[in-house]
């Protein structure tokens, strides 16, 4: 297989696991912590990470404006709770905190099947999240450098 099919393919297989550990992880991650997290919403959340990790492999630009987006989001998600629970009477810091909501959407709820083995707050488990994508990114630079040489 060729290495534009090979690129085609991962990408097709990344945006439906994604769409998967969404769908699986979504009630449980609006939820938590009234909702328990199951075997299934860790292992759909598993995959994508999988996949994930996989497709970095191709050094894709795209992929890195994802993952600096997802460092950026677990980060602010993180410091808007926090301080939301300190200033809450603050309309400036109630207006950015409108903001995390697709964040969380978009970056954090594919993963939360993780949290199973965390159970930790959101927040918390989105800082942890930033972690995992400044991994994506740094092997996305790796292979992207390796693929220039």
């Amino acid at each position: 297989m060729n290495n534009g099919k090979k690129r085609v393919l991962l990408l097709i297989l990344l945006i439906g696991t994604y769409l998967l550990a969404f769908v699986m992880n979504f009630m449980p991650a609006i939820k938590h912590p009234d909702l328990n997290l199951d075997r299934i919403d860790l292992i759909t959340s598993i995959l994508f990470a999988i996949f994930l990790l996989m497709y970095s492999s191709t050094g894709s630009k795209k992929l890195r404006i994802f993952s600096m987006f997802g460092i950026f989001s677990g980060i602010a998600i993180f410091l808007i709770v926090n301080f939301e629970s300190v200033m809450s009477d603050n309309f400036i810091l109630n207006a950015i905190a409108s903001i995390q909501y697709p964040l969380y959407s978009i970056f954090t709820i594919p993963f939360f099947g993780g949290n199973l083995l965390f159970d930790v707050n959101y927040a918390t488990y989105s800082l942890y999240l930033s972690l995992f994508y400044v991994i994506v990114l740094g092997l996305s630079i790796y292979f992207k450098k390796k693929n220039e040489i």
